[in-house]
Parts: structure tokens; C-alpha cells; sequence
């Protein structure tokens, strides 16, 4: 695990809707992990909307194979979410991603998506005297 970096996701939805931000946090790592290739659109994975109506959250935890040319070719569930729907959509996105081109036949990059339902903030109005 020391040649790679590790990436943190945050799946979002608000209001009932999927709504993602993308953040990434790499940490430190021995050799430089691959980038992805911002020439490509790198979606974050959706969050279905099974899964925010039944209230499942969590991490999954992907091992990712990618050729020399930047294409994912295989992905392994280091850590799953405990839920399928959660597992497969965070697969489903990471298959269409592109990592820049490296002289390395493939490497193994890791990826967490963290899947987070929005909580809700309630402001009592202001009293106007």
C-alpha cells in the first residue's frame, strides 16, 4: 500500500437528489500513485437512489488495475460498503475513469468512494419584536 494513494470520494444527496461533490485528499505515499487524466470526464460514481431512500451509507474500498494507457482493465473490492447496490455503483463508476498514460504496464491504484446521506440543519426562524 505504500506505492499508491489513496483517494477519498464523498457521495452526497440533497434534498432526495443525487447530488455529489468531489474531493480529493491523497495522502503521502513512497512512489507517486497515477493521476487521472483531467483531458477525460472522471465522474463520481452515482449514488442510487434506492440506497438514499433506505438510508445505507458507507465506504467502498476499490483496488484498481490500470494499463499503461490510463484504462482502468480490473477492479477488486478491497472493502465493501455491506451494501450491493453501494458496492456495484462505486464499481460501475470507477470502470469509465482514465488515469494519465504511464510508462508502466499497469499498476494497482486504490480508491475509496464514501457514500454520506446529507443531515438536515433545522434554523428556527427569528423572532421579529
Amino acid at each position: 500500500m505504500s506505492n499508491n494513494t489513496f483517494r477519498r470520494f464523498t457521495a452526497s444527496a440533497f434534498l432526495g437528489a443525487a447530488f455529489c461533490m468531489v474531493i480529493g485528499l491523497p495522502a503521502v505515499a513512497a512512489n507517486a500513485a497515477r493521476a487521472l487524466d483531467h483531458a477525460y470526464p472522471n465522474y463520481q460514481p452515482p449514488y442510487p437512489d434506492a440506497a438514499q431512500v433506505n438510508g445505507e451509507q458507507g465506504d467502498v474500498v476499490l483496488k484498481v488495475r490500470v494499463n499503461e494507457d490510463g484504462r482502468v482493465r480490473n477492479i477488486a473490492i478491497e472493502k465493501s460498503s455491506g451494501f450491493a447496490d453501494l458496492d456495484n455503483a462505486a464499481i460501475g463508476g470507477v470502470l469509465s475513469w482514465r488515469y494519465a498514460p504511464s510508462a508502466r504496464w499497469s499498476s494497482w491504484e486504490h480508491v475509496t468512494i464514501a457514500y454520506r446521506l446529507p443531515t438536515a440543519i433545522i434554523v428556527p426562524p427569528i423572532a421579529i419584536v
